[in-house]
């Protein structure tokens, strides 16, 4: 943790909507580093973020929780040194663009929530223009490289902040003096399909059914009836209900905290989720699941190179696989940004840095993402699909920030004032007079 009692170095405010991103300003906040530093965090309110990480993230941070047009039109952002933005899409360019042309304006970083599965150049474009952008590790920074070079943001500055989220522990137990105990990390929504779900309990059924004289823990991502910010149609203990009736006795749940079962486990297996470095962090040795192959939408394509891409149908039973002792391969754990010279103190760092030197424009290029027209666009589409969706707060907020790109417009005005009918039937009406086909 790097706030401290006496004046800090940099006061900083973080802005997150959903729980993944919160988690990365959790491991950012929490990081040792020899600069002081007031961490405040924006908590943009929304359905599915959970009171547990609200409560963790009030012990390391002053939490603020207002929605992103009521921040943007908050006087007290030019009072931070620096604002990081752990948002996706248009949201990320709103706040770039409410901020750009201040000479007195915070410096602006942005960053990925873990390991980029997919969608990185996508994600990326929205990002251009930052006085940063934290990048994992070189593998990341590669692919920004040749997708910047020869464009007007060849400049862009970036920082590597590693994987590890974990401060260092010294009472972890040796490997082989914990249980002999498998954790299987969930993914909400990897895999997806209800089928493919099934089979990946029916793998992990059989391997403890292989292995009577180990524990086969799921971990799932949330307690049945919690809500998160990517939902999933049937909870993990409902398929494991419905796809073995009784489990075997050595496969259960289990609803503690992940670092608490990483730091009394032998083994972590994942199909492609961060808590793969956690693992390591505390300890434990990770295996990546292949067994649904090298799909990109669940990331096999990343871990398919770390050594430890494994089949759980093909590993005889779990005494073999911990004899083994896998470990992931060090090229691949440099390369993805696993290593002791990538931490978040080099953000701290170079913001420190920054902060004594004038404050430059933000980059701003038609035909990329980062553009005040793609983004007006963004915040009108995503309306509509709040709208579609009945999530009328959503569909205002959204609609609101429209409006004040383009306070002219009347299309946007008139949608606006639409869904802000209390009475449902009126809205309705209004909804259909104020429609517009977006392309």
């Amino acid at each position: 943790m790097t706030t401290s009692p006496t004046r800090p170095n940099l006061t900083v405010l973080l802005i997150a909507d959903s729980d993944s991103q919160l988690l990365a300003c959790e491991a950012l906040c929490s990081a040792p580093s020899a600069v002081a530093v007031h961490w405040s965090i924006n908590v943009i309110p929304r359905n599915g973020t959970p009171e547990a990480l609200l409560q963790r993230l009030s012990r390391q941070a002053t939490l603020r929780h207002q929605n992103l047009a009521q921040l943007l039109r908050n006087r007290r952002l030019q009072s931070f040194d620096a604002i990081g933005v752990f948002l996706t899409g248009s949201k990320l360019n709103d706040i770039r663009l409410a901020l750009a042309q201040d000479r007195q304006r915070p410096l602006l970083f942005c960053g990925f929530n873990g390991v980029v599965l997919d969608h990185f150049i996508e994600g990326v474009s929205w990002r251009l223009g930052y006085d940063l952008i934290c990048l994992s590790g070189p593998r990341d920074q590669e692919t920004l490289a040749q997708l910047i070079s020869g464009t007007p943001f060849d400049q862009q500055r970036t920082v590597l902040t590693g994987l590890r989220r974990n401060a260092p522990s010294t009472d972890l137990p040796p490997v082989s003096e914990r249980p002999r105990r498998l954790v299987f990390a969930e993914q909400v929504i990897m895999p997806a399909s209800p089928s493919e779900r099934a089979r990946l309990v029916r793998l992990l059924s059989d391997l403890a059914s292989r292995s009577p004289n180990w524990e086969v823990l799921i971990k799932p991502r949330i307690a049945p009836g919690d809500a998160t910010f990517h939902d999933v149609d049937t909870h993990i203990s409902t398929t494991l209900k419905q796809t073995l009736g009784v489990p075997p006795a050595n496969l259960r749940l289990d609803y503690r905290p992940l670092p608490v079962l990483l730091k009394q486990a032998r083994l972590l297996a994942t199909l492609s989720s961060t808590a793969f470095f956690d693992a390591l962090d505390f300890g434990c040795r990770a295996i990546a699941i292949s067994d649904l192959g090298l799909q990109p939408d669940y990331g096999g394509h990343v871990y398919a190179g770390s050594g430890v891409w494994r089949s759980l149908e093909a590993i005889s039973h779990l005494d073999a696989l911990d004899a083994e002792g896998p470990f992931p391969d060090p090229h691949w754990l440099e390369w993805m940004g696993y290593g002791g010279r990538f931490s978040p103190s080099a953000l701290l760092e170079a913001l420190i840095e920054l902060k004594q030197q004038p404050r430059q424009p933000l980059s701003s290029s038609i035909g990329y993402p980062g553009n005040a027209q793609s983004s007006f666009n963004q915040l009108r589409l995503g309306a509509e699909t709040a709208i579609a969706n009945g999530d009328w707060s959503s569909a205002r907020e959204l609609l609101c920030q429209a409006t004040s790109m383009r306070p002219l417009h009347r299309g946007v005005a008139y949608r606006h004032w639409a869904v802000g009918q209390p009475n449902p039937l009126l809205r309705q009406l209004a909804l259909l007079i104020s429609y517009r086909d977006l392309k």
